[in-house]
C-alpha cells in the first residue's frame, strides 16, 4: 500500500504568519502618522512663513506711507513772510477802529470884564448864558503800522504785537445841536462862535468819560479780534501757530 503524502500548509497558516501581519500593520500605521505629523509640522511652519511675509510687507507699506505723506506735507508747507503779513496788516488802517457815540448837554456863561490894576472885574449888566444839547462821536484804535511782526519758520509760530489803542478821531456834529434856554445881552450878545467855543471846550472832558467807560479796552479786544480774523484768512497760515498780542 503506498504511503500518503502530507500537503504544504497554506501561507496564512503558519505559525508565524500573524506576527507578520501585525508587524505590517504597525509599520503602516506608524507611517501614515508620521506622515500625518510632518504634514501638520510643515503646514505650522508654512503659516508662521505666511504671517511673517505679511507684518513683514504691512511694515513696508506703513513705513512707505509715512515718507510719502512726510515727504508731501514737506513740500506743501507754504512759506509766510514779514511783507506779506505787513501788506494785509496796512489793508486795516481805516477797519481796526470803535466808534463811541454819545450825546451831551451844558451850559455856558460869559460876562464882559474890563481889567483894572490887573484885576479882572465884571462889567454889569453883560451877562449871557446857554444851555445846549448836541451828538458827538468819538473813534479809537490803533497805529497798525507800529504793529510788530515775529516768524519763527523753524516752530512754525507767527507772533503780532499791536500797539496800545487811542483815540485817532473826535468831531462833534453841528446839525444836532439844540439850544434848550437861553439869555442874551444886548451889550454882549450870542454868537455862533461861542457855540463852537463851548463845544470844543466839553471836549477833553467827553474822551475822558469815554476812557473811563472803556473805549480804549474795547477798542485793544476789537483790534486784535480783527487781526485775527483777516490773517487768518491768508492760504497756508493754518500751518503756522498765530498768535495776537495786545498793548504792545
Amino acid at each position: 500500500m503506498a504511503e500518503t503524502k502530507k500537503s504544504e500548509p497554506k501561507l496564512w497558516q503558519k505559525k508565524w504568519f500573524p506576527w507578520a501581519l501585525a508587524g505590517v500593520l504597525l509599520l503602516v500605521v506608524g507611517l501614515a502618522g508620521w506622515a500625518s505629523l510632518s504634514a501638520r509640522t510643515r503646514q505650522k511652519e508654512l503659516e508662521a512663513e505666511l504671517q511673517l511675509q505679511r507684518e513683514t510687507i504691512e511694515a513696508l507699506r506703513a513705513q512707505a506711507g509715512q515718507e510719502e505723506d512726510e515727504g508731501l506735507i514737506h513740500e506743501a508747507l507754504p512759506v509766510i513772510t514779514d511783507s506779506l503779513i505787513s501788506e494785509q496788516l496796512n489793508a486795516l488802517q481805516e477797519l481796526v477802529t470803535t466808534e463811541y457815540l454819545y450825546t451831551n448837554s451844558g451850559k455856558y456863561e460869559n460876562q464882559n470884564q474890563i481889567t483894572i490894576i490887573g484885576k479882572d472885574i465884571n462889567i454889569p449888566f453883560t451877562g449871557k448864558r446857554f444851555i445846549v444839547a448836541y451828538d458827538g462821536r468819538i473813534k479809537a484804535g490803533i497805529d497798525i503800522g507800529k504793529a510788530q511782526i515775529d516768524i519763527d519758520e523753524a516752530a512754525r509760530a507767527i507772533t503780532i504785537a499791536l500797539p496800545k489803542s487811542e483815540i485817532i478821531s473826535h468831531e462833534t456834529f453841528e446839525d444836532t445841536l439844540v439850544v434848550l434856554d437861553e439869555t442874551n445881552n444886548v451889550f454882549n450878545p450870542i454868537s455862533i462862535e461861542n457855540y463852537n467855543e463851548f463845544v470844543s471846550a466839553q471836549k477833553d472832558s467827553m474822551e475822558e468819560k469815554a476812557i473811563e467807560r472803556g473805549l480804549l479796552t474795547n477798542a485793544d479786544a476789537e483790534a486784535k479780534r480783527m487781526v485775527q480774523s483777516f490773517l487768518s484768512q491768508i492760504p497756508g497760515i493754518d500751518t503756522y501757530k498765530l498768535t495776537i498780542q495786545q498793548g504792545a
